[in-house]
């Protein structure tokens, strides 16, 4: 796994696909972009963008565990098959509009969809066999020395941490937050340091998949307590 995110950093460019679950609610939105560089030498392309209605029944499904937060085992299940299916779907076809092929992607940046205190798909892995592609998600930013002090990067946060970037490249609003999604996955590749390896949060053996927490400094040259974002990488197998 370290080998593959070795490869990718190396690449000249890197085709990223960014997953947003918020930006417009009741809506999810994908888009296209080629990235070279990292932080301020960042230059990027964006190739397209495709957004879909998220279903009236999964929209009233989620609306109400955010409400109640209890659902049975089922329940959840359920919900976790038709997120994945609607992500998995949009991703295919923004990939297939563009003119590229799952080969071609090197990641696909999530942002998971968040109800009732938690957050889906429980296990990002299925996504990245779904899709044969790298799977980045569950973004935040901490102390690596303690990371469950570590804040989760939610919109507005992802708006202060890759705003100035967004700017510079002039981006209509609709597909901003998805191609912010994007970035964030591309700085997640340049880390000081991996914590290897953890494995992914499906229920038993069978459904776990290898995964990989990234860590890069904000500052190199910062001591002990400096931020540090945090990407968790999910490999297909």
């Amino acid at each position: 796994m370290e080998k593959q995110i070795k490869k990718l950093k190396e690449k000249d460019n890197r085709v990223i696909i960014g997953v947003e679950t918020g930006n417009v609610p009741g809506r999810l939105g994908a888009a296209v972009v080629e990235v070279s560089g990292k932080g301020d030498s960042t230059v990027l392309d964006l190739h397209g963008f495709k957004s879909h209605p998220v279903p009236r029944e999964l929209q009233a499904t989620l609306d109400a565990f955010s409400l109640t937060g209890k659902f049975d085992s089922e329940e959840v299940a359920g919900m976790n098959f038709l997120i994945l299916h609607h992500i998995s779907s949009l991703v295919r076809e923004v990939v297939d509009e563009v003119g590229f092929s799952s080969e071609d992607v090197s990641l696909i940046g999530l942002q998971c969809v968040e109800a009732g205190g938690g957050t889906f798909p429980s296990d990002p892995s299925v996504l990245s066999e779904m899709t044969n592609c790298i799977v980045v998600c569950r973004f935040s930013i901490g102390d690596e020395e303690n990371s469950s002090e570590c804040l989760p990067v939610k919109e507005s946060l992802l708006r202060g941490l890759v705003g100035e970037m967004m700017d510079r490249f002039g981006l209509e609003s609709e597909v901003r937050e998805a191609v912010a999604v994007a970035l964030l996955a591309n700085e997640s590749l340049f880390h000081e340091s991996c914590l290897t390896c953890e494995t992914g949060t499906g229920e038993g053996e069978a459904q776990k998949r290898p995964s990989l927490k990234s860590v890069r400094r904000k500052n190199a040259a910062a001591g002990p307590g400096a931020a540090c974002l945090f990407g968790e990488f999910f490999f297909p197998a």
